[in-house]
């Protein structure tokens, strides 16, 4: 065989490995990409078991009207029957105000999170000022100069703003419509639900993800 058909030859099997590489690369990466949208980051809040099979994560707001009535409505029998017995794991990012989404953070240092989390919903109807929140750390049990300090420092305002433009970026990974981008929004194992879904509606598609 001659020498310019031996390098013709490499030619093409270079050019064949770079075509499968450029496929293999795709496949990873719009799988990676897929995945993200059921991902646990570190500092993110989590009730539940962590080796839970299915990850429900949402985006809330305490002062959206739809996700109070999914907390009051739908959230004590999905805690109940999924979240306590190990089945689910619960991931929220609260959505601005992000005077709120700071408060529940500073009250996670100190380990009482989904305490001022239920009771920011409970009396979400007088939050009109931060000294308003302040009051309820302190009625939530709260070392109230802790608390304080950490409201007012801003330790967690640039982390309110991630959460925001995470939830940002799960929209659109997700396509879901601008006009349908917005609080209470789902994301169970990567599926998307959108609004305050009736407990029957969400425990199906949770039982799906479970194989039941």
């Amino acid at each position: 065989m001659s020498m310019k058909k031996q390098n013709i030859y490499i030619i093409i099997i270079v050019i064949l490995l770079l075509i499968i590489a450029f496929f293999a690369y795709n496949q990873f990466f719009n799988k990676k990409q897929s995945g993200d949208l059921g991902e646990v980051f570190k500092g993110d809040l989590v009730i539940g078991n962590d080796k839970a099979l299915v990850t429900i994560i949402e985006y809330y707001s305490y002062l959206c009207e739809y996700c109070k009535t999914f907390e009051d409505e739908t959230m004590p029998e999905l805690t109940q029957n999924y979240i306590t017995t190990g089945k689910a794991k619960l991931v929220l990012r609260p959505f601005p105000p992000y005077e709120l989404s700071q408060a529940v953070l500073c009250a996670n240092d100190q380990g009482k999170f989904l305490e001022l989390h239920n009771y920011l919903f409970a009396n979400n109807s007088q939050i009109n000022s931060i000294d308003v929140v302040k009051n309820f750390a302190k009625n939530v049990g709260l070392n109230t100069d802790q608390f304080n300090q950490c409201m007012d420092s801003g330790k967690y305002k640039s982390r309110a703003e991630e959460l925001y433009n995470q939830g940002n970026n799960d929209f659109k990974k997700a396509n879901i419509p601008s006009d349908k981008q917005g609080t209470p929004t789902f994301f169970v194992n990567g599926e998307v639900i959108i609004g305050a879904v009736p407990y029957d509606d969400f425990a199906k598609i949770i039982d799906k993800k479970l194989g039941n």
